[in-house]
């Protein structure tokens, strides 16, 4: 049975808020959570908040995060072929990392089968960053992405929410407070990929989707949900800036990162290489399509 414990200082989240609402019941109803969203939208703070409403309940924690599990391929022999191209990772890795993600979720939840565990994530989608995990696939995984009980949850700051999120951004890359916060995607990135959303949206056929403009909350939610259709996935709408005490990737709660091994990496990355230049660059080009 799951007890309460103390609260945190660090658990932010304003009793009886939307956010709060719809984290906590999460924690008490679903296997997973998995926060889908462009950076810069609070994916990570919001893992935290989860985190701890679900520690506070006595569940044990497991962490699926695009930001430290690419990292597991971002060795000095992989780097040294497929370097980051202006502070964006390498097509082949991110191919590589999609490739292993569907196979660490059907292991997961196999081994957890009927216990009490959690499983968090993050995943940007854009760009071909864990997008196979909306995808439909005839695999072990599948069932479980699909089930009710994973819930992906679409993060959707206002403008004015999204302008203090790039700036807080900014100062945290200049003067980190967390060793991981250094390698957040940047200001420039975060645009850049906006506009590669915008693109999708296009492509895709989303109505009111148009290839010019910066974040738009309105498109950037009806492109996400498309590339959720086939999941179960809500919008958390956030209208206001909670107070941050400490950084994000603060958890300590022992909780488990789930991240590749190094004979996991290799079989990843010589999939990816055997698809060709050719392929890996329209696949990752278009990693939308194959979501919808």
């Amino acid at each position: 049975m799951r007890g309460a414990r103390g609260t945190d200082a660090r658990s932010i989240l304003p009793a009886g808020s939307i956010a709060h609402r719809m984290l906590s019941g999460a924690v008490q109803n679903c296997k997973a959570v998995l926060f889908a969203g462009l950076p810069g939208v609070g994916k990570t703070l919001l893992l935290q908040q989860t985190a701890l409403l679900s520690h506070a309940q006595g569940r044990p924690l497991y962490l699926l995060q695009w930001d430290i599990a690419r990292q597991g391929f971002e060795t000095p022999g992989i780097l040294a072929r497929y370097p980051e191209e202006e502070g964006t990772t390498h097509a082949a890795i991110r191919r590589a990392a999609g490739l292993w993600v569907r196979g660490a979720v059907a292991n997961w939840a196999a081994a957890h089968v009927g216990d009490d565990a959690l499983l968090l994530g993050e995943a940007p989608f854009v760009g071909n960053r864990f997008i196979e995990l909306a995808r439909r696939e005839d695999d072990e995984a599948e069932a479980f992405l699909a089930a009710r009980s994973t819930l992906f949850i679409i993060p959707a700051p206002t403008l004015a929410v999204r302008r203090a999120i790039e700036a807080a951004r900014g100062r945290e890359i200049e003067q980190p407070r967390h060793a991981r916060e250094a390698a957040n995607a940047p200001p420039n990135v975060l645009t850049l990929l906006m506009q590669e959303l915008r693109a999708a949206g296009v492509a895709l056929g989303v109505p009111g989707a148009r290839s010019e403009g910066g974040y738009d909350p309105v498109v950037y939610t009806a492109v996400y949900a498309r590339l959720l259709e086939h999941r179960h996935a809500r919008e958390l709408s956030i209208d206001e800036c909670w107070p941050v005490v400490s950084s994000p990737y603060e958890l300590e709660l022992g909780a488990t990162e789930l991240h590749p091994s190094p004979a996991e990496v290799q079989t990843a990355m010589e999939h990816a290489e055997a698809l060709g230049t050719a392929q890996l660059e329209y696949d990752v080009q278009n990693w939308f399509q194959s979501a919808s």
